[in-house]
């Protein structure tokens, strides 16, 4: 089944940030034949949030609104046991995505890939490393026009400082909210059968914290929780729910039917847990750090981090002010 954007539960402004950066750019390359788009573009883009927010079909979504191919590197595709053949798989990976043009390589759990590179690590992953920023870099280069590199993780202050400058757009996929988990249900929902007295809003103001994908397995959990019901039914020789209800359409088909009722999701409610609790600092962390470096931050937040010959200006001016209150006594 293929998804758009459409099908996306997201907030109007997350959708328009990935449009702009990516999807325009797959889809009309002769607007940047002018100008600093000419000689470069953004070099990445990074989707970073909780698990189960949707990154990976978020990145699906752009590459089908783009009309471009999906190239998803993972970790085994990169790395070696062999000194040298590392360098050989990222040099392939990128000579591979210029052949497919337009092409979205996309680097799922990205952290694992690139996380801070210390002194204590392996020479060979630094160097396999090293290459994959070199060749990431020339990305920018109008030679090199129908790429795009996005990368999804849930831990974003575990990456490398060289990995976040290739990503300068960086995007947060937060939990939905109470509307947007109302609206995941009925889209995961859409063909089945629910009772009357199930409403989904008291379903969605249940599941506080609850990503998409645990609504998705909320929904899964129901429809089993009525497929057992309706099988025990079977066996006492009583009729299905769908039966009782007269909306057993799918018998004139030769399929058994169900009907979703309140006691199935209270049952799926039970057995389907959020993924994070208000315990986890994961979703602090994260918020903290869209707040300085995501596309949440502002100007504001940026000016507090000086360092360099700006904080050394600014030590100067205090010793300035200083001394002219000593010549004034």
């Amino acid at each position: 089944m293929t998804v758009s954007f459409k099908d996306l539960v997201l907030p109007p402004a997350t959708k328009l940030a990935l449009q702009d950066v990516t999807t325009l750019p797959l889809l009309r390359p002769e607007l940047f034949d002018q100008g600093i788009l000419r000689r470069a573009n953004f070099s990445g883009v990074l989707l970073f949030g909780p698990p189960g927010t949707g990154k990976t079909m978020l990145a699906k979504c752009v590459a089908q609104a783009g009309s471009a191919r999906f190239m998803n590197v993972a970790l085994s595709d990169v790395f070696d046991k062999y000194v040298g053949e590392g360098e050989k798989n990222v040099k392939a990976v990128f000579t591979l995505a210029r052949k497919l043009a337009p092409c979205v390589v996309f680097l799922d759990e990205v952290d694992a890939l690139f996380g801070r590179r210390r002194g204590d690590g392996f020479a060979s992953r630094r160097e396999v490393i090293n290459e994959f920023m070199g060749e990431w870099e020339g990305l920018q280069s109008h030679e090199n026009r129908g790429i795009v590199v996005m990368a999804a993780t849930n831990r974003p202050f575990d990456l490398d400082e060289a990995v976040l400058r290739r990503m300068p757009r960086r995007i947060l996929v937060d939990l939905p909210t109470e509307a947007a988990r109302e609206k995941i249900l009925a889209t995961h929902l859409r063909d089945e059968v629910v009772d009357a007295s199930v409403s989904l809003a008291d379903v969605a103001k249940d599941t506080p914290l609850y990503s998409g994908s645990d609504l998705r397995n909320v929904g899964i959990a129901a429809a089993l929780a009525a497929v057992k019901e309706n099988i025990v039914r079977e066996g006492m020789g009583l009729p299905s729910l769908g039966e009782q209800a007269d909306i057993d359409a799918d018998l004139e088909l030769g399929r058994p039917s169900r009907v979703l009722t309140k006691e199935h999701f209270g049952i799926a409610l039970r057995e389907i847990p959020a993924s994070i609790t208000d315990e986890t600092d994961v979703l602090v962390e994260l918020r903290k750090w869209d707040k300085q470096f995501g596309s949440g931050s502002t100007p504001k937040d940026k000016a507090k981090r000086v360092w360099g010959f700006a904080q050394a200006d600014d030590g100067l001016a205090v010793q300035r002010q200083a001394k002219r209150g000593d010549e004034r006594r």
